[in-house]
């Protein structure tokens, strides 16, 4: 159950990351709801397996630059995987950067909305 609802949650935030890249003229576009779906089980297996990988073959230029490295690994597999998935159409470099950040962010606001029931609350 909580696979689902975090899949859901995935492709909510990728609908809201497109339509917030619309609202500014990012080139970011929406192919549909099922695209949508995989898309995110691809992105979750994306950074599962390849991102870590990616994470220690580029630790050298992340240290050099404080970790802002990281943006541009996120925006790439965020690129590579809206190209092999057909789920979203990402134009640019910008548009991935943009992309991988705000899907991130959202990601992130939703699942601190969302709380799986065993996890307490604070009070």
């Amino acid at each position: 159950m909580s696979f689902l609802i975090r899949w859901i949650v995935g492709v909510i935030a990728v609908w809201l990351t497109v339509q917030i890249g619309h609202m500014i003229g990012v080139g970011v576009e929406w192919r549909g709801w099922v695209p949508a779906l995989l898309f995110v089980v691809v992105l979750a297996i994306v950074n599962a397996v390849i991102r870590p990988i990616v994470k220690v073959l580029t630790l050298p230029l992340n240290c050099l630059t404080f970790g802002l490295f990281a943006f541009v690994v996120n925006a790439l597999l965020f690129w590579g995987t809206a190209y092999f998935t057909k789920g979203i159409e990402v134009q640019t470099f910008w548009a991935a950067l943009f992309g991988s950040v705000v899907l991130g962010f959202l990601s992130a606001i939703i699942n601190a909305l969302i709380r799986h029931p065993s996890t307490p609350r604070e009070t």
